[in-house]
């Protein structure tokens, strides 16, 4: 039996302001080849087919289409990721269930899947779980679950693994496909670091009775840890940022007999994430007749002085490299040196400014602006308290404001 494990293909993802979907559609249309071209018995995606729970409308639409196009080859399994909206995959099951025969099951929760017409191998599912649902899924009707979050999955896994063997028979295949993280695996920059630390890290000390563990969320492919599991991470389909840039991205057919082989197939990853560093001549011998072109590039242009016309040169030398930062960094800043011989200008004083503001809000209103006792009143309270001469005091001053205010009126003027 042959089976093709696929993983986190994350549609809808983005690097900051660029859409990866053509990335994303270059990948799967080498997946989709690849399974023609080696006819699997079974097809098993281990999680995040999304980037987020509300994919964008491309998205969805790219992701129905790649299943759609990978059941004409073999059935597919597929396990709900961290990114996938449980309900979202639950609505697409239910729907892919209207055609007749089958031929695509997406496991919301922990479950076997057994397929009509494959009889000896089921399927045990276990897509990611979050800590607050662990304690009710590994609840038993006989008591509560009471331990760590690798405890409760350990619990989950015997009993998927039971059930499975039960439907499998004594001589039957089982599978086991999971996206969660385990003890000692290589996590990329990439993943939600929450998601990837010891809190959530699970053991495979349980899963010696599946024939082939099909892992996803750990971006990097790479073999389960400590070699007692025959297993992979077969990683996402294109690099999601640069914490993957240098990662070879791949799908893994699996075939099952007496022994298990295992054979990476390389999948096209759309355009290469380029890292550079280093001056402006570098980066134009770089990037010179187009060298760049078809990249998404991230730069860091190292220079004595500022090049102000540094995106414009990139863009004369590779004009279709896409480019995610390009950074100047610039040594040698100039900077004026203050001279102590100088003389500061003097500020207003106070009183002047106060003029000054009320002249500009009278003007606003088409008023005059402050009369002379109002500004020598102001100058007085400034005064006040100094030292210099007597504290008016609050009443004083508000006695004489009404006072300048009387005689204003008197003369027939505004303040």
């Amino acid at each position: 039996m042959k089976l093709l494990h696929t993983s986190d293909w994350h549609l809808g993802v983005r690097l900051g302001r660029h859409d990866r979907l053509e990335d994303l559609r270059v990948a799967l249309r080498g997946l989709i080849a690849a399974a023609e071209e080696h006819q699997p018995d079974l097809i098993v995606h281990s999680g995040d087919v999304f980037d987020s729970p509300r994919p964008p409308y491309d998205a969805l639409r790219l992701g129905v289409r790649a299943l759609t196009r990978l059941t004409r080859v073999a059935p597919v399994v597929v396990v709900s990721g961290n990114h996938d909206s449980p309900a979202l995959l639950l609505a697409l099951h239910e729907l892919s269930g209207m055609a007749e025969p089958r031929r695509l099951w997406l496991a919301a929760g922990p479950e076997v899947v057994t397929i009509p017409g494959m009889d000896g191998l089921a399927v045990a599912c276990m897509p990611f779980v979050p800590p607050t649902a662990v304690v009710d899924l590994a609840a038993t009707a006989a008591a509560k679950f009471e331990g760590t979050y690798a405890d409760g999955i350990r619990r989950l896994n015997s009993t998927l693994l039971d059930e499975a063997e039960a439907r499998a028979g004594a001589r039957g295949i089982v599978v086991y496909a999971a996206h969660l993280h385990v003890h000692g695996a290589k996590p990329s920059r990439s993943e939600r670091r929450i998601t990837v630390g010891d809190d959530y890290a699970t053991h495979v000390d349980t899963l010696g009775r599946a024939m082939y563990a099909a892992f996803g969320h750990i971006h990097d492919p790479q073999l389960l840890p400590g070699g007692t599991v025959t297993g992979r991470y077969a990683g996402s389909i294109v690099p999601i940022d640069y914490g993957e840039a240098t990662q070879g991205k791949h799908s893994v057919l699996v075939e099952l007999g007496d022994d298990v082989g295992i054979t990476e197939i390389p999948l096209p990853g759309g355009r290469p994430l380029v890292q550079f560093g280093g001056t402006v001549d570098e980066l134009e011998a770089r990037a010179a007749g187009g060298a760049l072109d078809g990249t998404i590039l991230k730069a860091r242009v190292v220079s004595d002085d500022p090049i102000l016309d540094l995106a414009d040169r990139l863009a004369s030398w590779s004009p279709r490299c896409t480019v995610f930062d390009l950074v100047n960094a610039v040594n040698r800043r100039p900077v004026r040196a203050i001279s102590t011989t100088e003389t500061a200008d003097a500020e207003p004083a106070l009183d002047e400014l106060f003029r000054e503001w009320r002249s500009t809000a009278a003007r606003a209103d088409a008023r005059r602006g402050p009369d002379d006792a109002v500004v020598d009143l102001f100058r007085q309270s400034l005064a006040g308290g100094d030292g210099t001469v007597p504290d008016l005091g609050v009443t004083a001053v508000m006695v004489e404001a009404q006072s300048a205010l009387d005689a204003l009126a008197a003369a027939g003027r505004q303040p």
